[in-house]
């Protein structure tokens, strides 16, 4: 008995990879949520900072969320073969 061919089912279209700009202010709003639930917590424990201490905390780790969301995001491009640096228009050739 003769098998019958396998068809070849068209591939998966390729999705496009979420943006650089888009992972970073990905990172930012969670880091920025978590200096919120911080300063919650803080404020129910005893520690009274008001306004302030929770523009510190969440500012600061917005800037953290962003840090870290920028370095995997790089690595993760990195991976799949994209350019890291910006192409500027001067500095070192190669075909010197």
């Amino acid at each position: 008995m003769a098998k019958p061919k396998r068809t070849r089912e068209p591939a998966a279209p390729a999705q496009r990879a979420p943006s650089r700009v888009a992972i970073v202010l990905a990172g930012a709003v969670l880091g920025a949520a978590w200096g919120s639930i911080m300063w919650l917590i803080f404020e129910l424990a005893g520690r009274e900072s008001g306004v302030r201490g929770w523009a510190y905390l969440a500012i600061t780790m917005a800037m953290i969320g962003a840090g870290v969301a920028a370095i995997f995001g790089a690595g993760a491009a990195r991976r799949r073969g994209e350019r890291l640096g910006p192409r500027l228009p001067f500095g070192r050739r190669r075909d010197r």
